[in-house]
């Protein structure tokens, strides 16, 4: 018999830095779900997420209120197609987009944030990040990695208040080419 390979963090977390390094764009079918402590229900959103190196990303929303989001490494734009209203966040000089952003480009800096593995399966794991900084954004961050070729698959953020975030990736494609006009508006 054979005994299953048992993964440490940082040989997880080397292979997952090595993936998104080869990853030039990447593009994925998106839900969302929002648990919210105000709300009995929770808030599905259905829609598309699309990355390109070195910091473009589009998130399209078509159910159930249509919107974009359109970040270009220092600006945030969000559109909202029913209200026909377009709103602009600058990045840069906001210390907390910034601390956030920084987080999410390269979640595996010690001193950002500890993490262990609270999963392993056959094809998938998760991860589970608690940052260090303080007073940070998610108080906690699981994500589900494909253990086939390194890619998150899902994630889940839980805020302060215990109000979770949870996307799931599906119809994934990765380095197919994306044109700087697939991140506009």
């Amino acid at each position: 018999s054979i005994e299953a390979q048992t993964l440490t963090v940082d040989e997880v977390v080397q292979q997952i830095r090595e993936s998104r390094e080869k990853t030039k764009d990447f593009s994925a079918d998106l839900l969302q779900e929002k648990k919210i402590s105000l709300l009995k229900e929770k808030v599905i959103s259905k829609g598309r997420i699309r990355f390109k190196k070195p910091d473009k990303i589009s998130i399209e929303f078509f159910h159930p209120e249509t919107s974009q989001m359109v970040y270009d490494g220092k600006t945030f734009l969000l559109y909202f197609k029913e209200e026909k209203m377009a709103e602009r966040y600058q990045v840069q000089g906001n210390p907390v987009v910034e601390k956030y952003l920084l987080f999410s480009k390269d979640p595996f800096q010690e001193k950002l944030a500890q993490w262990r593995i609270v999963e392993d399966r056959e094809t998938v794991l998760a991860l589970e990040i608690l940052p260090k900084v303080k007073d940070p954004l998610f108080v906690k961050t699981r994500m589900w990695i494909s253990k086939k070729d390194w890619i998150i698959t899902g994630m889940e953020m839980v805020e302060k208040n215990g109000d979770t975030t949870t996307f799931r990736y599906s119809n994934m494609r990765v380095n197919m080419g994306l044109a700087d006009s697939d991140f506009e508006i």
